[in-house]
C-alpha cells in the first residue's frame, strides 16, 4: 500500500467521454439541472482497479507520481473515491492537484462571476478535502501537499484576498505545504521530508531556474487522460497575463514522446492530445513553425493513435506558413479522423490590446494586422478541418470601451466560424499577477453584450458541431449527440428567455459570407513567409 498517495476531485478524475474539451463542462455552476446530470454529461466516473488506481488519470499528476517512483518513493495515484482505502491508514502523505481549485481562473471565474454560483470544479474539490477519512487523517498527522497549475489559489496572498478560501483551509487543518511551479524534481527532497516528519516549508514558488532540464523529466509509468502526451513546455511569446511564458521552452525528442504515446496506446487509447503551448512550432527554437520538426511528429502520434488532436496553437504561428496547416492535415486527416480539435487564444480584436498587453502574440506581423489575421486563420483552420476553442478575455486592466467594441466587431466576423468562442474574465497571473481579478459588477453594457454574442455564436455552432464531435457512429454515440443536442437547445431557450441572446447587426461580414468568399478564405493578403 503506497505511502504517498496522490489524488484530484473527480471532476478532473474523468476522460470526459474521450473528449478532451468537454471537461470544459466542469467549469459551469450546477443550478439548472442536478449534479448528476453534470457528472453523466461531462465527467463520467473514471475506470478503476481493485486498489483505486485509475486507468487513466491527468498528464500532470502522472509526471509527478513517475518523477516519485524514479525516485524509490512508494507513490501512486488513487481515485478519490477510494481514499477510505488508504487514510486514516497507510497513507502517511496526501498529494493533491487540479487546474482550478476554487473556480477562480478562466473560464470557471467567468461562469461562477455571472451566474452568482460556485462551479463544479470548486464543488468537488472541497467535497474531497471534506471527506470524514481526509479529515481524520490529517487530525492523525498526514501531511498535505498542494501543487498543480492552480496551487497560487491557495497561496497566503490568495487566502487574504479571498476570506472564504482561508475559512476553508483552515476548515480541513490547513495545508501542510503549497508548491507552485514545475516542481518534477523538488517534489522528490519535499516528500522524503514529508516522510521523516521533518519541517516543511509552507510556500514554495519554484523559478525558471528550477524547471528541469528535458532528460530530467520523468516519463509516465501509466496512461495518462485522453492519451495526452507532451511534447514541450514553455512558450516564447511572452503574454503579460500568462505565467507560462516566465518558463524556458524545451522540447521533448521524438524518443521520449514515442515512449508515452505507447503506454497509453497499450490499453486501447487510439484518440490522444499533443501537448504544448503552441503545437505547431514543435522543436523550434522562436516563433518560426518547422516543417522538418513537425511533420514527423505528428506521423509519429497517428502511428500509435487513430485520432490525434493538439491542445494549443497561436494564431500568429498558423500565418507564419499557412501552406503548413494542410500538410498537417494530410497525415492527421483519414478515414479514422475528419477533424481535430485545438484551443487558439485570440484574446482580443484591438491591436492596441496586443501592443499593451501581449506584443510577442502577433509575432512576426504587426498588431494593426492582428483582427485580419484571426479572420483567416479562422478560415484557414476550417478549410483544414480545425474545428478549435478560442478564448477571449473581458476585463484586462489596459482595456477601454473601444476595445471591447473591436472584440465584438471581431466575433461578427467569425459568424459562421466553426469554434467555439469562449469569453473569460481577467484573472492575475503571469507579469500582471498583482493587478485585480475582474469580476461581474464591474462589466459594463458593451463588455455585458460582448458576454451575450459570446453566448449566442457558441450555442449556434454547438449544434453545427455536433455530429463531427461524436464522430463515432454507435448507438452510445447516437445517444450522447442526442442528449447534447437537446442540452445545447435547452441553453439556447434559456438564453433567449432572460435577454442573453445576441446576434451581429451585419452577419453579412462574417468569414463565410459567399459574396465575400466564393471559394476560400485568401490568404495572401498579408506579407508572409512560406
Amino acid at each position: 500500500m503506497p505511502e504517498v498517495v496522490i489524488t484530484c476531485d473527480w471532476t478532473m478524475m474523468s476522460n470526459h467521454h474521450g473528449k478532451e474539451f468537454l471537461g470544459f463542462g466542469t467549469t459551469t455552476p450546477a443550478y439548472i439541472l442536478p449534479e448528476q446530470a453534470y457528472q453523466k454529461l461531462f465527467f463520467p466516473t473514471m475506470e478503476v482497479d481493485e486498489n483505486g488506481y485509475p486507468q487513466q488519470a491527468p498528464y500532470g499528476m502522472r509526471k509527478i507520481e513517475a518523477s516519485l517512483m524514479d525516485a524509490g518513493v512508494d507513490a501512486r495515484i488513487v481515485h478519490p473515491s477510494f481514499l477510505d482505502r488508504y487514510m486514516p491508514g497507510p497513507a502517511k502523505v496526501l498529494m493533491v492537484s487540479g487546474h482550478d481549485y476554487f473556480g477562480l481562473n478562466p473560464p470557471s471565474s467567468t461562469f461562477a462571476g455571472v451566474m452568482h454560483k460556485d462551479p463544479l470544479n470548486c464543488v468537488n474539490f472541497k467535497r474531497m478535502l471534506s471527506l470524514p477519512h481526509v479529515l481524520e487523517a490529517r487530525r492523525q498527522g498526514m501531511k498535505l501537499i498542494a501543487g498543480g497549475p492552480c496551487a497560487w489559489q491557495l497561496s497566503p496572498a490568495t487566502q487574504m484576498k479571498i476570506p472564504w478560501i482561508g475559512e476553508f483551509v483552515r476548515s480541513i487543518g490547513g495545508v501542510d505545504s503549497i508548491v507552485e511551479g514545475e516542481a518534477d524534481l523538488y517534489v522528490r527532497d519535499l516528500v522524503r521530508k514529508a516522510l521523516a516528519d521533518e519541517f516543511l516549508p509552507p510556500h514554495v514558488v519554484l523559478t525558471p531556474k528550477d524547471a528541469p532540464k528535458v532528460e530530467e523529466i520523468s516519463t509516465i509509468r501509466y496512461p495518462s487522460v485522453n492519451g495526452l502526451i507532451e511534447i514541450g513546455r514553455g512558450c516564447c511569446r511572452g503574454c503579460s497575463f500568462c505565467s507560462v511564458t516566465t518558463r524556458p521552452t524545451r522540447w521533448y525528442p521524438l524518443e521520449k514522446i514515442e515512449q508515452e504515446l505507447k503506454i497509453n496506446a497499450k490499453i486501447g487509447i487510439k484518440k490522444g492530445l499533443l501537448h504544448s503551448d503552441d503545437v505547431y512550432f514543435y522543436g523550434s527554437p522562436n516563433v518560426m513553425p518547422r516543417e522538418d520538426k513537425l511533420l514527423p511528429l505528428l506521423s509519429l502520434a497517428k502511428k500509435h493513435y487513430a485520432q490525434v488532436g493538439w491542445s494549443h496553437v497561436a494564431i500568429a504561428s498558423l500565418m507564419t506558413r499557412p501552406k503548413l496547416l494542410s500538410k498537417c492535415a494530410e497525415i492527421l486527416i483519414d478515414d479514422k479522423q475528419s477533424w481535430w480539435g485545438v484551443e487558439v487564444g485570440v484574446e482580443t480584436g484591438s491591436p492596441r490590446i496586443i501592443t499593451a498587453a501581449m506584443p510577442g502574440k502577433v509575432a512576426p506581423f504587426k498588431a494593426s494586422q492582428w483582427p485580419e489575421l484571426v479572420v483567416q486563420a479562422a478560415g484557414l483552420m476550417n478549410d483544414n478541418h480545425v474545428f478549435p476553442a478560442c478564448t477571449f478575455i473581458v476585463g484586462l486592466p489596459q482595456e477601454t470601451e473601444d476595445d471591447v467594441r473591436m472584440t465584438i466587431e471581431l466575433i461578427d466576423r467569425l459568424w459562421d466560424f466553426r469554434a467555439i468562442l469562449v469569453p473569460m474574465f481577467f484573472v492575475p497571473l503571469g507579469h500582471l499577477k498583482n493587478k485585480d481579478w475582474f469580476r461581474r459588477d464591474r462589466l459594463s453594457d458593451v463588455q455585458q453584450e460582448l458576454l451575450k454574442r459570446a453566448l449566442s455564436h457558441g450555442l449556434r455552432q454547438s449544434k453545427t458541431m455536433m455530429r463531427d464531435f461524436f464522430d463515432w457512429e454507435t448507438d452510445h454515440a447516437r445517444a450522447y449527440r442526442a442528449t447534447f443536442r437537446g442540452f445545447v437547445g435547452f441553453l439556447e431557450v434559456i438564453a433567449k428567455m432572460n435577454g442573453l441572446w445576441s446576434t451581429p447587426r451585419h452577419p453579412a461580414d462574417s468569414i463565410r459570407d459567399p459574396n465575400l468568399y466564393p471559394d476560400r478564405l485568401p490568404i495572401p493578403t498579408i506579407p508572409m513567409r512560406e
